[in-house]
């Protein structure tokens, strides 16, 4: 066990999801194991893990791998980062950072910036948890750009995101949507999902893999490679 400490419920993004300390493990090791088959991660990835709140991913790593060549934390909310790196980013391989991009659920008063804050070619994986599921479109394909820039040649973006097929191209808070209560800003934005999908070819991305509706509350599972 990596003796990790989990962060507290006030920190942990998902809602009642992952409220409970196993259920949060639990899906942690799951989304390791998903990478693990579908984007290659192992002991030498280089992995940056966008919206990574408090670090449910990082933990999973850790317990799984103990650590792995690079995993880089990346989130708008100052207080998770913050949480992640006193007490996950002291351990060799994880680091935390916090940018300042506006986003009108989680950092409305940040900057209107979308550039991340890492070289061309950094990465093996990207992952993007439940992150699209809270962003407008221009939003999504300045980040995707961002994605394709930072992987490498032969890397994977793995993301979350709400998509349908024959729905409007995109909506904010859906009424009635699976059957959930959505309500503030950017709590569920849906995307068509061919609208979606021609998001990622025109970034650059070619879809590896797609499960449907099969992530929290509803989400779809995209493995993405870059297209070049």
């Amino acid at each position: 066990m990596s003796g990790l400490p989990l962060p507290p419920k006030g920190l942990r993004m998902g809602g009642a999801h992952f409220a409970a300390d196993a259920a949060l493990v639990a899906a942690a090791l799951a989304d390791v194991e998903k990478l693990k088959r579908h984007a290659g991660l192992d002991e030498s990835s280089q992995l940056l893990d966008f919206g990574c709140g408090a670090g449910r991913l990082a933990i999973g790593v850790a317990e799984v791998f103990g650590r792995i060549g690079l995993y880089r934390g990346v989130d708008v909310q100052k207080d998770l980062i913050v949480w992640a790196e006193r007490n996950i980013g002291a351990r060799p391989g994880f680091e935390f950072v916090t940018i300042d991009d506006a986003n009108e659920r989680y950092n409305p008063r940040g900057l209107a910036s979308h550039r991340l804050p890492d070289a061309d070619s950094s990465f093996d994986i990207v992952h993007a948890y439940s992150v699209f599921s809270h962003m407008r479109g221009d939003d999504v394909d300045a980040y995707l750009g961002e994605f394709v820039r930072v992987l490498k040649p032969d890397g994977r973006a793995y993301l979350t995101a709400f998509v349908e097929d024959a729905v409007p191209p995109e909506v904010v808070n859906p009424p009635g949507y699976r059957r959930l209560l959505w309500f503030g800003n950017l709590h569920c934005v849906r995307y068509e999902r061919e609208a979606f999908e021609r998001k990622l070819s025109t970034a650059g991305f070619r879809v590896a893999h797609f499960e449907h509706g099969v992530e929290t509350d509803g989400q779809s599972l995209y493995v993405a490679c870059r297209g070049d």
